[in-house]
């Protein structure tokens, strides 16, 4: 019963994805005011971006990030036509960075990150977070680690049920001088649709300079607040308030900080370090402290572990201006965000008593318009002897009934005359033979 209905909004659903690649294969237009805009639509990767040449520290002649980047087609047809940053290598460390065109300041200007991201297969375990990293005078990309310090980390985060979106960063604490990472707390709503339903998702973090930040998933408002009242702080330790101590060891997943610790990958302070852990002091709403004043920021990147390959990435954008967002936005997202037949088809793969509700709403009254407004005589040309139904008044012979009726008398009343004539000549000679 399910099939036709299936069949048929899938069918719907390959036509608006046909027909909106279509639109979106053009180039996006780069604002020249940006700070950063990577639609990736070469065919190969640019040179602007540098795959990390670290070593590991016990074995400094292997690479520490080992995992292929490409710049491909998504693997689906239904989404040919844009290319993204793909992350190839199950199970190894990617790390890939690109400078901004000039050195963002936070000023009297909101900032302005988002950045889609693919998850093409099911996440097992895995992130899909953006750094922006600190600037510094030694700041290397060709050496960027997990020990690089960054300003800004955004973006999902999966691992078994655990379906989150991250937002830290690090800033100094003008009371104590020790440096915090502040962790937003988690949005209630259920994000595990984005890490499932297998499509393109658009990841939005704007900060304000009144200390307030939003974060939109798709354009969707899913978390804002306080930089000051509705972070989590972690204080780090006088020994770690340097570079390396914005490694980010406390926030990845579980998984990968086990991971980790087997492997020796990384020596730096975990959750279990006891002079590490979290805080929320009363004190970080003092006056003097406004967190939008973070380090500034000379680049992005992507430094991940997964257990789960071909996570494509695409658009990374970075502005100071919302209107300049919203702008390329609309060349990008916009153009390949799906429609409502799309949407309707989405929502049964989860909920499979819509198409109930889809008979019903849709079919039903068609099938009652159909048996109302089906042809009968009513409906006929006015000129036809079906026109008038038998419920309506009598009406007059036509023409044609009136000669049929005539010439129907007639030849009855001629066959009775001459049976009679018959009967009269027959008399006489009867009358004749008894005489």
């Amino acid at each position: 019963m399910m099939r036709c209905p299936a069949l048929f909004f899938g069918f719907c659903l390959c036509f608006a994805h046909t027909s909106g690649s279509q639109s979106a294969n053009g180039a996006a237009a780069t604002p020249e005011e940006v700070y950063f805009a990577e639609p990736f639509d070469a065919n190969a990767l640019d040179r602007n971006w540098v795959l990390s040449k670290a070593v590991r520290d016990e074995q400094p002649k292997l690479l520490k990030y080992n995992g292929e980047w490409v710049v491909e087609e998504p693997r689906e047809p239904r989404f040919l036509g844009n290319r993204g940053l793909v992350l190839k290598s199950p199970g190894r460390h990617h790390a890939i960075s690109a400078y901004l065109r000039r050195v963002y300041h936070f000023t009297d200007k909101p900032l302005c990150v988002q950045y889609e991201v693919f998850f093409q297969k099911l996440v097992d375990c895995g992130g899909a977070y953006i750094k922006l990293l600190s600037h510094s005078d030694d700041l290397r990309l060709s050496q960027f680690s997990d020990a690089t310090p960054y300003t800004i980390m955004f973006g999902p985060d999966k691992c078994g049920s655990a379906h989150k979106i991250h937002f830290i960063f690090s800033h100094r604490n003008p009371v104590t001088g020790t440096y915090e990472e502040k962790h937003a707390r988690q949005p209630e709503v259920d994000l595990s649709d984005y890490f499932t339903d297998q499509r393109p998702h658009l990841y939005t973090l704007n900060l304000y300079p009144d200390n307030t930040f939003e974060i939109f998933i798709d354009l969707t408002l899913i978390n804002k607040g306080s930089l000051l009242e509705d972070m989590d702080t972690e204080t780090q330790e006088p020994e770690y308030s340097s570079h390396a101590a914005l490694a980010d060891g406390v926030l990845t997943s579980d998984l990968k900080l086990e991971h980790e610790r087997t492997d020796g990958a990384s020596s730096r302070p975990a959750l279990s370090n006891p002079q590490s852990r979290p805080s929320r002091n009363p004190k970080d709403k003092d006056s003097r402290e406004q967190p939008f004043t973070m380090s500034p920021v000379a680049a992005v990147g992507f430094e991940l572990w997964t257990l789960t390959g071909d996570v494509m990435f695409d658009n990374i954008f970075l502005s100071d201006s919302l209107e300049v967002a919203r702008r390329w936005t609309e060349d990008t997202w916009s153009k390949r965000k799906p429609g409502m037949i799309e949407k309707l088809f989405m929502a049964t793969l989860k909920r499979p008593w819509l198409w109930g509700v889809y008979v019903f709403t849709v079919g039903l009254p068609i099938i009652l318009f159909i048996s109302l407004m089906w042809p009968n005589k009513r409906f006929g040309p006015p000129d036809q002897n079906y026109y008038y139904k038998k419920t309506d008044e009598p009406q007059t012979d036509g023409r044609q009934d009136t000669e049929e009726h005539v010439s129907h008398t007639d030849g009855v009343n001629q066959t009775r005359a001459e049976a009679k004539s018959r009967a009269v000549k027959r008399a006489p000679r009867s009358s004749e033979g008894t005489s």
